[in-house]
Protein backbone atom coordinates (compact mmCIF):
# COMPACT_ATOMS: atom_id res chain seq x y z
CA UNK A 1 0.00 0.00 0.00
CA UNK A 2 1.33 3.09 -1.21
CA UNK A 3 1.88 4.99 2.55
CA UNK A 4 2.93 8.54 0.48
CA UNK A 5 -0.78 8.82 -0.60
CA UNK A 6 -2.35 8.77 3.05
CA UNK A 7 0.46 11.41 4.01
CA UNK A 8 -1.06 13.23 1.16
CA UNK A 9 -4.57 12.56 3.06
CA UNK A 10 -3.71 14.10 6.48
CA UNK A 11 -1.94 16.63 5.01
CA UNK A 12 -5.13 17.63 2.96
CA UNK A 13 -8.01 16.78 5.99
CA UNK A 14 -5.50 17.76 9.16
CA UNK A 15 -6.05 14.76 10.20
CA UNK A 16 -3.59 12.10 11.84
CA UNK A 17 -3.45 8.46 9.61
CA UNK A 18 -2.03 5.45 11.80
CA UNK A 19 -1.60 2.34 9.69
CA UNK A 20 -0.74 -0.77 11.69
CA UNK A 21 0.89 -3.61 9.71
CA UNK A 22 1.04 -7.74 10.58
CA UNK A 23 3.82 -7.41 12.71
CA UNK A 24 2.11 -4.35 14.81
CA UNK A 25 4.34 -1.79 12.68
CA UNK A 26 2.92 1.58 13.03
CA UNK A 27 3.03 4.22 10.21
CA UNK A 28 2.26 7.32 11.24
CA UNK A 29 1.00 9.62 8.49
CA UNK A 30 0.63 13.08 9.78
CA UNK A 31 2.39 16.60 9.46
CA UNK A 32 1.97 17.57 13.56
CA UNK A 33 4.60 16.70 15.91
CA UNK A 34 3.85 12.91 16.42
CA UNK A 35 1.89 13.32 19.70
CA UNK A 36 -1.08 11.15 18.82
CA UNK A 37 -2.95 9.12 20.84
CA UNK A 38 -3.44 6.56 18.22
CA UNK A 39 0.51 6.16 18.48
CA UNK A 40 0.71 6.25 21.91
CA UNK A 41 -2.44 4.00 23.34
CA UNK A 42 -2.44 0.22 22.75
CA UNK A 43 -5.58 0.05 24.04
CA UNK A 44 -6.96 2.54 22.24
CA UNK A 45 -5.68 0.76 18.64
CA UNK A 46 -6.74 -2.86 20.46
CA UNK A 47 -10.45 -0.94 21.10
CA UNK A 48 -11.04 0.26 17.65
CA UNK A 49 -9.58 -2.71 15.78
CA UNK A 50 -12.31 -5.14 18.09
CA UNK A 51 -15.30 -2.28 16.78
CA UNK A 52 -13.51 -2.76 12.87
CA UNK A 53 -13.52 -6.77 12.88
CA UNK A 54 -17.06 -6.67 14.62
CA UNK A 55 -19.03 -4.83 11.30
CA UNK A 56 -18.52 -4.41 7.75
CA UNK A 57 -18.28 -0.84 7.62
CA UNK A 58 -15.54 0.97 9.23
CA UNK A 59 -16.04 1.32 13.21
CA UNK A 60 -16.49 5.06 14.35
CA UNK A 61 -15.87 5.64 18.31
CA UNK A 62 -16.12 8.82 20.25
CA UNK A 63 -14.45 9.27 23.79
CA UNK A 64 -15.04 10.88 26.93
CA UNK A 65 -13.70 14.06 25.47
CA UNK A 66 -16.33 14.05 22.44
CA UNK A 67 -13.46 13.41 19.84
CA UNK A 68 -14.02 11.00 16.87
CA UNK A 69 -11.77 8.00 15.99
CA UNK A 70 -12.21 5.60 12.81
CA UNK A 71 -10.93 2.49 12.12
CA UNK A 72 -11.18 0.29 9.02
CA UNK A 73 -9.16 -2.99 8.04
CA UNK A 74 -7.43 -3.08 4.53
CA UNK A 75 -5.80 -6.31 3.94
CA UNK A 76 -3.73 -7.34 6.39
CA UNK A 77 -3.42 -3.79 7.42
CA UNK A 78 -5.87 -1.50 9.95
CA UNK A 79 -6.17 2.29 9.44
CA UNK A 80 -6.84 4.85 12.39
CA UNK A 81 -8.24 8.07 11.94
CA UNK A 82 -8.33 10.68 14.45
CA UNK A 83 -8.89 12.84 16.65
CA UNK A 84 -11.57 14.14 15.08
CA UNK A 85 -13.38 16.89 16.77
CA UNK A 86 -17.03 18.30 16.77
CA UNK A 87 -16.28 21.88 18.03
CA UNK A 88 -12.67 23.26 19.60
CA UNK A 89 -11.39 21.99 22.25
CA UNK A 90 -10.20 24.65 24.94
CA UNK A 91 -6.40 24.10 26.65
CA UNK A 92 -7.45 22.56 29.69
CA UNK A 93 -9.59 20.14 28.04
CA UNK A 94 -7.18 19.43 25.14
CA UNK A 95 -4.77 18.98 27.27
CA UNK A 96 -6.56 16.27 29.55
CA UNK A 97 -7.61 14.85 26.68
CA UNK A 98 -3.64 13.96 26.01
CA UNK A 99 -3.01 12.89 29.13
CA UNK A 100 -6.04 10.50 29.61
CA UNK A 101 -3.54 8.57 27.00
CA UNK A 102 -0.10 8.58 28.56
CA UNK A 103 0.72 11.79 26.41
CA UNK A 104 2.21 14.40 28.93
CA UNK A 105 4.23 17.01 26.89
CA UNK A 106 4.45 20.75 26.26
CA UNK A 107 3.35 22.07 22.50
CA UNK A 108 0.32 20.07 22.47
CA UNK A 109 -0.88 20.16 18.62
CA UNK A 110 -4.30 22.29 17.86
CA UNK A 111 -7.16 19.74 16.85
CA UNK A 112 -9.62 21.42 14.44
CA UNK A 113 -13.57 21.02 14.23
CA UNK A 114 -15.35 18.39 11.40
CA UNK A 115 -18.87 18.21 11.49
CA UNK A 116 -19.88 15.15 11.22
CA UNK A 117 -20.90 14.55 8.01
CA UNK A 118 -17.27 15.80 7.25
CA UNK A 119 -15.90 13.42 9.21
CA UNK A 120 -18.04 10.45 7.51
CA UNK A 121 -16.70 11.93 3.98
CA UNK A 122 -13.07 11.80 5.06
CA UNK A 123 -13.46 8.28 6.00
CA UNK A 124 -15.46 7.33 2.89
CA UNK A 125 -12.20 8.71 1.15
CA UNK A 126 -9.48 6.91 3.32
CA UNK A 127 -11.62 3.87 2.38
CA UNK A 128 -11.53 4.38 -1.29
CA UNK A 129 -7.20 5.40 -1.22
CA UNK A 130 -7.13 1.37 0.26
CA UNK A 131 -9.12 0.03 -2.14
CA UNK A 132 -12.02 -0.71 0.08
CA UNK A 133 -15.25 1.35 -1.32
CA UNK A 134 -17.80 1.82 1.47
CA UNK A 135 -21.52 0.82 0.42
CA UNK A 136 -23.66 4.18 0.99
CA UNK A 137 -24.43 2.91 4.50
CA UNK A 138 -25.12 5.98 7.53
CA UNK A 139 -21.88 5.18 9.28
CA UNK A 140 -23.38 7.54 12.26
CA UNK A 141 -26.66 5.24 12.28
CA UNK A 142 -24.49 1.85 11.90
CA UNK A 143 -22.06 3.13 14.89
CA UNK A 144 -24.79 4.32 17.22
CA UNK A 145 -23.15 7.50 16.96
CA UNK A 146 -26.74 10.10 17.84
CA UNK A 147 -29.31 7.54 17.13
CA UNK A 148 -32.54 8.70 16.13
CA UNK A 149 -34.82 5.82 16.40
CA UNK A 150 -38.70 7.47 16.13
CA UNK A 151 -40.21 5.64 18.51
CA UNK A 152 -37.80 6.08 21.00
CA UNK A 153 -38.26 10.03 20.59
CA UNK A 154 -41.75 9.49 20.21
CA UNK A 155 -41.80 7.85 23.70
CA UNK A 156 -39.20 10.52 25.26
CA UNK A 157 -41.28 13.15 24.09
CA UNK A 158 -44.48 11.81 25.91
CA UNK A 159 -42.41 11.06 29.01
CA UNK A 160 -41.34 14.94 28.48
CA UNK A 161 -45.15 16.41 28.43
CA UNK A 162 -46.25 14.15 30.81
CA UNK A 163 -43.75 15.30 33.24
CA UNK A 164 -43.94 18.64 32.77
CA UNK A 165 -48.22 18.31 33.54
CA UNK A 166 -47.77 16.38 36.55
CA UNK A 167 -45.43 18.76 37.84
CA UNK A 168 -46.03 21.78 37.04
CA UNK A 169 -49.07 22.93 34.77
CA UNK A 170 -48.05 26.25 34.16
CA UNK A 171 -44.40 25.54 33.16
CA UNK A 172 -46.27 23.99 30.28
CA UNK A 173 -48.16 26.22 29.29
CA UNK A 174 -46.84 27.80 25.87
CA UNK A 175 -47.37 31.19 24.43
CA UNK A 176 -49.69 30.99 21.09
CA UNK A 177 -49.01 30.94 17.88
CA UNK A 178 -50.75 34.16 17.25
CA UNK A 179 -48.57 35.79 19.35
CA UNK A 180 -45.60 35.15 17.44
CA UNK A 181 -46.97 36.35 14.28
CA UNK A 182 -47.67 39.62 16.05
CA UNK A 183 -44.25 39.90 17.35
CA UNK A 184 -42.83 39.08 14.41
CA UNK A 185 -45.07 41.74 12.43
CA UNK A 186 -43.95 44.65 14.51
CA UNK A 187 -40.34 43.84 13.58
CA UNK A 188 -41.24 43.69 9.93
CA UNK A 189 -43.10 46.88 10.17
CA UNK A 190 -40.13 48.84 12.18
CA UNK A 191 -42.12 49.12 15.50
CA UNK A 192 -39.35 48.13 17.74
CA UNK A 193 -41.21 49.63 20.94
CA UNK A 194 -43.95 47.35 20.18
CA UNK A 195 -41.46 44.27 19.31
CA UNK A 196 -39.89 44.48 22.37
CA UNK A 197 -42.91 45.08 24.68
CA UNK A 198 -44.52 41.55 23.11
CA UNK A 199 -41.18 39.65 23.50
CA UNK A 200 -41.36 40.25 27.13
CA UNK A 201 -44.87 39.42 27.34
CA UNK A 202 -44.42 36.16 25.37
CA UNK A 203 -41.47 35.54 28.49
CA UNK A 204 -44.00 34.72 31.35
CA UNK A 205 -45.89 32.24 28.69
CA UNK A 206 -42.54 30.61 27.35
CA UNK A 207 -42.38 27.02 27.65
CA UNK A 208 -39.30 25.31 29.05
CA UNK A 209 -36.37 25.03 26.75
CA UNK A 210 -34.10 23.75 29.41
CA UNK A 211 -34.06 22.04 32.91
CA UNK A 212 -31.92 24.34 34.16
CA UNK A 213 -33.56 28.15 34.00
CA UNK A 214 -30.00 29.93 32.69
CA UNK A 215 -30.12 27.97 30.18
CA UNK A 216 -33.43 28.27 29.06
CA UNK A 217 -33.05 32.02 29.26
CA UNK A 218 -30.12 31.82 27.42
CA UNK A 219 -32.12 29.30 24.40
CA UNK A 220 -35.11 31.84 24.69
CA UNK A 221 -32.98 35.07 24.19
CA UNK A 222 -31.23 33.13 21.24
CA UNK A 223 -34.75 32.02 19.28
CA UNK A 224 -35.95 35.25 19.60
CA UNK A 225 -33.30 37.06 18.10
CA UNK A 226 -33.02 34.18 15.43
CA UNK A 227 -36.87 34.54 14.46
CA UNK A 228 -36.60 37.96 14.37
CA UNK A 229 -33.72 38.29 12.71
CA UNK A 230 -35.66 36.82 9.67
CA UNK A 231 -38.71 39.00 10.20
CA UNK A 232 -36.57 41.76 9.47
CA UNK A 233 -35.41 40.77 6.40
CA UNK A 234 -38.93 40.16 5.01
CA UNK A 235 -39.34 43.84 5.98
CA UNK A 236 -36.23 44.64 3.72
CA UNK A 237 -33.26 44.35 5.19
CA UNK A 238 -30.58 42.78 3.44
CA UNK A 239 -30.02 38.76 4.74
CA UNK A 240 -26.00 40.24 5.44
CA UNK A 241 -26.82 43.12 7.67
CA UNK A 242 -29.57 40.84 9.43
CA UNK A 243 -27.24 37.87 10.14
CA UNK A 244 -24.04 40.21 11.25
CA UNK A 245 -26.00 41.93 13.80
CA UNK A 246 -28.25 39.12 15.02
CA UNK A 247 -24.96 36.93 15.33
CA UNK A 248 -23.35 39.66 17.34
CA UNK A 249 -25.78 39.41 19.70
CA UNK A 250 -26.45 35.96 19.86
CA UNK A 251 -22.62 35.53 20.87
CA UNK A 252 -23.42 37.76 23.96
CA UNK A 253 -26.07 36.24 25.07
CA UNK A 254 -24.07 32.72 24.94
CA UNK A 255 -21.78 34.24 26.70
CA UNK A 256 -23.29 35.96 29.20
CA UNK A 257 -24.25 34.62 32.85
CA UNK A 258 -26.76 36.66 33.98
CA UNK A 259 -30.33 36.15 33.06
CA UNK A 260 -30.69 40.03 33.37
CA UNK A 261 -27.81 40.83 30.60
CA UNK A 262 -29.22 38.14 28.12
CA UNK A 263 -32.53 39.91 28.17
CA UNK A 264 -31.37 43.12 27.62
CA UNK A 265 -28.97 41.66 24.84
CA UNK A 266 -32.33 40.32 23.66
CA UNK A 267 -34.24 43.26 23.32
CA UNK A 268 -31.39 45.36 22.09
CA UNK A 269 -31.35 43.20 18.92
CA UNK A 270 -34.91 43.18 18.08
CA UNK A 271 -35.29 46.84 18.82
CA UNK A 272 -32.32 47.66 16.32
CA UNK A 273 -33.31 45.12 13.69
CA UNK A 274 -36.88 47.01 13.74
CA UNK A 275 -35.14 50.29 13.46
CA UNK A 276 -33.21 48.78 10.84
CA UNK A 277 -36.27 48.11 8.99
CA UNK A 278 -37.80 51.22 9.71
CA UNK A 279 -34.67 52.79 7.98
CA UNK A 280 -34.76 51.04 5.19
CA UNK A 281 -38.52 51.72 5.00
CA UNK A 282 -37.58 55.50 5.00
CA UNK A 283 -35.18 55.00 2.19
CA UNK A 284 -37.79 53.29 0.04
CA UNK A 285 -39.44 57.24 -0.50
CA UNK A 286 -36.37 58.77 -1.71
CA UNK A 287 -35.41 58.40 -5.61
CA UNK A 288 -32.39 56.35 -6.54
CA UNK A 289 -30.26 59.56 -6.51
CA UNK A 290 -31.18 60.52 -3.08
CA UNK A 291 -30.03 57.34 -1.48
CA UNK A 292 -27.05 56.91 -3.61
CA UNK A 293 -25.61 60.12 -2.37
CA UNK A 294 -26.44 59.35 1.03
CA UNK A 295 -24.41 55.64 0.13
CA UNK A 296 -21.71 58.08 -1.03
CA UNK A 297 -22.08 59.95 2.05
CA UNK A 298 -21.67 56.98 4.22
CA UNK A 299 -18.48 55.74 2.66
CA UNK A 300 -16.55 59.10 2.22
CA UNK A 301 -17.81 60.69 5.66
CA UNK A 302 -13.89 60.15 6.86
CA UNK A 303 -12.63 62.74 3.34
CA UNK A 304 -13.92 65.72 1.86
CA UNK A 305 -16.88 65.67 0.36
CA UNK A 306 -17.52 68.14 -2.20
CA UNK A 307 -20.57 68.39 -4.29
CA UNK A 308 -19.14 68.40 -7.87
CA UNK A 309 -17.84 65.01 -6.83
CA UNK A 310 -20.99 63.04 -5.63
CA UNK A 311 -23.05 64.74 -8.88
CA UNK A 312 -20.12 63.94 -11.15
CA UNK A 313 -20.56 59.55 -9.77
CA UNK A 314 -24.67 59.89 -10.21
CA UNK A 315 -23.98 61.50 -13.99
CA UNK A 316 -26.34 64.37 -12.62
CA UNK A 317 -25.82 68.48 -12.09
CA UNK A 318 -24.99 69.59 -8.73
CA UNK A 319 -27.58 72.01 -8.57
CA UNK A 320 -29.96 69.53 -9.50
CA UNK A 321 -28.59 66.57 -7.48
CA UNK A 322 -28.52 69.81 -4.05
CA UNK A 323 -32.80 70.69 -4.73
CA UNK A 324 -33.33 67.12 -5.41
CA UNK A 325 -31.77 65.97 -2.04
CA UNK A 326 -33.31 69.03 -0.08
CA UNK A 327 -36.85 67.95 -1.38
CA UNK A 328 -36.79 64.43 -0.56
CA UNK A 329 -35.16 64.38 2.97
CA UNK A 330 -35.80 68.20 4.31
CA UNK A 331 -32.37 68.68 5.02
CA UNK A 332 -29.40 70.31 2.87
CA UNK A 333 -26.65 67.90 2.06
CA UNK A 334 -24.05 69.37 4.06
CA UNK A 335 -26.43 68.80 6.94
CA UNK A 336 -26.85 65.71 6.24
CA UNK A 337 -23.08 65.43 5.95
CA UNK A 338 -22.47 66.53 9.70
CA UNK A 339 -25.06 64.20 11.05
CA UNK A 340 -23.59 61.21 9.54
CA UNK A 341 -20.23 62.37 10.71
CA UNK A 342 -21.69 63.40 14.09
CA UNK A 343 -23.46 59.62 14.28
CA UNK A 344 -19.69 58.44 13.92
CA UNK A 345 -18.31 60.30 16.45
CA UNK A 346 -20.81 59.12 19.02
CA UNK A 347 -20.07 55.59 18.72
CA UNK A 348 -16.28 56.27 19.06
CA UNK A 349 -17.33 58.23 22.13
CA UNK A 350 -19.19 55.41 23.69
CA UNK A 351 -17.00 52.32 22.61
CA UNK A 352 -13.71 53.78 22.03
CA UNK A 353 -11.02 55.44 24.25
CA UNK A 354 -9.96 57.59 21.63
CA UNK A 355 -9.26 60.95 22.80
CA UNK A 356 -11.73 63.36 21.24
CA UNK A 357 -9.34 65.90 19.02
CA UNK A 358 -8.40 62.58 17.15
CA UNK A 359 -12.60 61.34 16.99
CA UNK A 360 -12.67 65.08 15.49
CA UNK A 361 -9.85 64.63 12.95
CA UNK A 362 -11.07 60.21 12.89
CA UNK A 363 -14.35 61.48 10.83
CA UNK A 364 -12.96 64.69 9.35
CA UNK A 365 -14.38 67.90 10.85
CA UNK A 366 -11.72 70.42 10.15
CA UNK A 367 -11.25 71.30 13.86
CA UNK A 368 -11.96 70.28 17.13
CA UNK A 369 -13.73 73.75 17.97
CA UNK A 370 -16.34 73.60 14.37
CA UNK A 371 -16.89 69.70 15.82
CA UNK A 372 -17.68 70.13 19.22
CA UNK A 373 -20.14 73.00 18.02
CA UNK A 374 -21.76 70.54 15.84
CA UNK A 375 -22.20 67.85 17.98
CA UNK A 376 -23.97 69.96 20.57
CA UNK A 377 -26.56 70.87 17.93
CA UNK A 378 -27.13 67.56 16.87
CA UNK A 379 -27.00 65.88 20.26
CA UNK A 380 -27.78 68.93 23.03
CA UNK A 381 -24.72 68.27 24.89
CA UNK A 382 -20.78 68.76 24.16
CA UNK A 383 -18.44 65.35 22.88
CA UNK A 384 -17.32 65.33 26.91
CA UNK A 385 -20.69 65.30 28.14
CA UNK A 386 -21.96 63.02 25.76
CA UNK A 387 -18.70 60.25 26.57
CA UNK A 388 -18.81 60.81 30.28
CA UNK A 389 -22.71 60.15 30.41
CA UNK A 390 -22.98 57.00 28.18
CA UNK A 391 -19.35 55.50 27.95
CA UNK A 392 -19.33 51.77 29.09
CA UNK A 393 -16.06 50.75 29.19
CA UNK A 394 -16.68 47.88 30.87
CA UNK A 395 -18.44 46.71 27.24
CA UNK A 396 -16.99 43.96 25.53
CA UNK A 397 -14.11 43.58 28.63
CA UNK A 398 -16.08 41.23 30.43
CA UNK A 399 -17.03 38.41 28.07
CA UNK A 400 -20.66 39.11 28.81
Amino acid sequence: MNIEIFRTLSSVTRVDLVIEAGNEKLFLCTDSTGLNPLSHSGPLRQTLKSGALSQTVPFLMQDAFHCFYAAFQADELFIFMGPMCHERLTHITRRQMFKSYGIEADGLPELPAFSLPEMVNMIRLACHLAGKELPQADLLKQNNIFSDDPMNTRKDQTRLLLREEEEDDDNAFRHSYHEELLLLQAVKEGNGKEAVRLSEEMDRDSGRLSARDLQHRKNMAIVGITLCSRAAIEGGITPEAAYRLSGYYIRKCDAAQDAALMLKYRNQAIRELADYVLEKQKLARYSGYTEQCRDYVRRHYREKIYLQDIADSLGISPSYLSRLFKKETGQCLQDYINEERVYRAANLLQFSDLPIPEIAQYVHFPSQSYFGSIFKKLKGMTPKEYRDRFKTPAFGKTGR
